[in-house]
């Protein structure tokens, strides 16, 4: 028996069921954003990454190209690592040469670069001076 004035010291099981889908109706919106956050995260990383080695395959050709202008014509696929795979293609037409590069995360794992995986993509025109 309780005596007049006492508190009570326990949870009903309907305050405590009350309490339990209160914290799942908070959590569960907070999990999809850490996780939906996780996913950008993972993407701007990815992207970022494969700037910079779009950036260097770049830097690459248009060097040979400034070398010797009418090599390293047509397409070609390399493996950068991690993953990473980049295509350069080159052509030339009379005095210009239009390169075009390529990088992507191999999300197949497959070692070529699908439609799909390309992450940034940079294109050059460069002409022939003749000197």
């Amino acid at each position: 028996m309780r005596a007049s004035g006492g508190h009570r010291r326990g949870m009903s099981l309907v305050e405590v069921l009350m309490a339990s889908v209160l914290l799942l109706v908070a959590a569960v919106p907070i999990t999809r954003a850490i996780l939906e956050g996780a996913t950008l995260s993972r993407e701007v990383e990815l992207r970022t990454r494969a700037t910079l080695l779009a950036q260097r395959l770049m830097e690459a050709a248009m060097a040979s190209a400034a070398d010797n202008f009418g090599a390293d014509s047509g397409s070609t696929e390399q493996d950068l690592g991690n993953r990473f795979v980049g295509k350069k293609v080159s052509v030339v037409t009379g005095l210009t040469k239009t390169i075009t590069v390529q990088v992507g995360w191999d999300r197949d794992a497959n070692g070529q670069l699908a439609a799909g995986e390309v992450l940034a993509t940079f294109g050059a025109v460069v002409t022939n001076t003749g000197s």
